[in-house]
């Protein structure tokens, strides 16, 4: 019972830190580019900022591969019954499509209510600005078959090597299966599948409690690059995709609500330092340990969520289809493209697509509004009009893909009778 009791203030405080770190590297970043010189924040930014951030992003890039290699395959081995297994996957899956493409509708319905676009913002392109970007593009096909051959790796290494994901989950499933088949003879090779898991996230949880210190790091080298008067091309393009994403979380608290029967103001109060970790870096895979600790609290069984977090954080991405959706209408009317039913039918195909198997390149969503906007006639040059902005645009995404992962795994959970209600009323 003291534990019950103490775990919670610990929780509490780690989030009031970070918030206090979030803050303070917002003051910073913009007291050091307003008010001292420009040559103490560069030095700051490159010397003490930026490697910090790096090397945290470097050691959960490091940890991340393994921690979702080990935990898929310790779960599947847990399974005796295959068919349990086949049905679970294809309910998550089914469900992951289906809010998806209540995204894209979400931000068609949000871009609707404030049509944003202007064809005057045409003078502020700068297609030299946009040149790496649209060159990834170019070189990037984007298919839903694609995704699903490339699932397949030609070796063993390079999946860890490149932290592919999905590449990673098809290696996790087979080495899962075949531990399940084989533990009935061989025991300790479950055993042994388990502790790696277990030592996996020992090495993650050290890593993720350095998060308020690269939090700071993180928001100070980015406040102090920041350009505010770029906000006055496309003022209202930012605001748009939050109101968006945040319409999207509410349709998450409504599929909570009524098909799972869960109160959704306890789930934000369980799952929300996921949610804020999410937020501050911008990146699913990032936020991916915090979010595993969070769900498995809330009371989700670890043989649903160690296969279907990692799922979502590579397939699952509606905070990304709500901006593509809402950038694409945007480009539409700046342009003077007119937006029939075939032009959003199109468009609608095009980001589903995209959410299944978008490109894993650094700025890749940008790259993704770099291959969707061609779809309605815009070049794709035209991304250098939000390109300075897309970083806090990126938050709110990851914000919201991760969210998705964690509502769509309850769900599935629930209905398999995997989850624990007193734990989630506790």
């Amino acid at each position: 019972m003291k534990n019950e009791h103490i775990k919670p203030s610990k929780n509490a405080k780690s989030i009031i830190i970070t918030l206090l770190a979030l803050i303070l590297g917002i003051a910073t970043g913009l007291l050091l580019q307003y008010k001292a010189p420009k040559e103490v924040a560069d030095t700051l930014s490159s010397y003490v900022f930026t490697p910090v951030y790096t090397m945290f992003m470097n050691a959960l890039k490091m940890i991340v591969g393994p921690l979702v290699f080990c935990s898929i395959a310790a779960s599947i081995s847990s399974f005796s019954d295959l068919k349990t297994l086949g049905r679970i996957a294809a309910k998550i899956m089914a469900l992951y499509v289906l809010t998806s493409a209540i995204a894209v509708f979400v931000g068609y319905f949000a871009w609707n209510l404030f049509p944003i676009g202007n064809p005057s913002l045409l003078d502020n392109i700068y297609a030299e600005e946009a040149a790496e970007t649209v060159k990834k593009a170019e070189s990037t096909t984007v298919s839903i078959l694609d995704t699903i051959v490339d699932i397949v790796p030609n070796n063993i290494i390079a999946p860890f090597q490149n932290s592919d994901m999905l590449e990673l989950i098809f290696m996790a499933v087979i080495l899962g299966l075949a531990v399940a088949s084989l533990s009935d003879k061989y025991p300790i090779v479950r055993d042994i599948l388990v502790a790696l898991d277990k030592v996996c996230s020992k090495i993650t949880t050290i890593i993720v409690s350095f998060i308020p210190l690269t939090v700071f790091c993180s928001m100070a080298k980015t406040m102090i690059s920041m350009n505010i008067k770029e906000f006055s091309n496309v003022v209202a393009w930012v605001p748009l995709i939050y109101f968006g994403d945040i319409m999207m979380m509410c349709v998450y608290m409504l599929l909570l609500l009524f098909l799972a029967r869960l109160n959704p103001f306890r789930f934000v109060a369980k799952y929300h330092p996921a949610m804020l970790s999410a937020f501050t870096f911008a990146s699913s895979n990032a936020a991916l340990p915090s979010s595993i600790e969070k769900v498995d609290e809330l009371g989700v069984s670890s043989t649903v969520y160690s296969f279907s977090l990692p799922l979502g954080a590579t397939v699952n991405m509606d905070g990304s289809c709500v901006a593509l959706i809402i950038s694409a209408l945007f480009y539409a009317k700046t342009y003077s493209v007119p937006v029939t039913s075939s032009v959003f039918t199109a468009l609608f195909i095009a980001i589903i697509a995209l959410s299944l198997g978008s490109p894993g390149v650094p700025g890749g969503n940008l790259v993704c509004i770099a291959i969707l906007i061609p779809t309605i006639g815009v070049p794709p040059e035209a991304v250098s009009l939000i390109m300075g902005l897309y970083p806090l645009v990126g938050m709110i995404t990851a914000c919201t893909n991760v969210t998705g992962d964690a509502v769509v795994t309850t769900i599935a959970a629930k209905a398999e009778k995997l989850f624990d209600i007193e734990k989630f009323n506790s």
